[in-house]
């Protein structure tokens, strides 16, 4: 009997372990036709340290035509304005939420933009902005303001800098991704401090 019981835990472990190996076959192939795409990076759509990936590579790539470095001015100047916005409030009110949180993003944000002129050997204007802007004199107000600058900041992005750098896939992906930040996230956080 106990022969018996030994042999079917053994035949229940191999089935078992014949059960995982083809689920998670089955997983791998089915997520392997899902339609993703692995992006091959080069010289026209890679940023910061992923150009480490390309052979032969150096920068500065190449050169931006007029109308997409005026886009990229408008766009650090932009996030320059959000980012000396929050600092004005942190200092006034206090390191409050959202505003001590999305500072951080801001500096993100201004990294992303600096990648893009280091890519194409263009100088970064500075920021001008950092302690001249006053502070709303109460966290509503505060968060009011950041409200309607997210707004302005994805507008900004949506009806003028992504059509200006269409042409330049590396640009367009980094003003998308802040223009998402602006609405999905950052906008979200003000109104529910509102």
């Amino acid at each position: 009997m106990k022969k018996n019981k030994k042999n079917y835990l053994e035949y229940f472990v191999i089935v078992l372990l014949i059960l995982i190996v083809f689920l998670f076959v089955r997983n791998y192939q089915s997520t392997s036709n899902t339609g993703i795409q692995i992006r091959q990076v080069t010289k026209n759509n890679c940023m910061a340290d992923d150009c480490l990936l390309v052979n032969d590579l150096e920068y500065p790539v190449g050169t931006l035509p007029d109308e997409v470095k005026i886009a990229l001015d408008k766009a650090i100047n932009d996030e320059y304005a959000a980012y000396s916005t929050y600092d004005a409030v942190i200092k006034k009110l206090g390191a409050v939420r959202p505003f001590s949180m999305i500072i951080s993003a801001e500096e993100q944000h201004i990294a992303r933009l600096k990648s893009i002129y280091d890519k194409y050997g263009i100088k970064v204007p500075t920021n001008k902005l950092i302690g001249t802007i006053n502070s709303p004199s109460t966290i509503q107000e505060a968060c009011q303001t950041g409200v309607e600058a997210e707004i302005a900041n994805a507008n900004l992005y949506k009806n003028e800098l992504v059509p200006a750098s269409q042409d330049y896939e590396d640009v367009t992906l980094v003003f998308t991704d802040l223009m998402n930040a602006s609405l999905q996230k950052h906008l979200p956080a003000f109104e529910r401090c509102n």
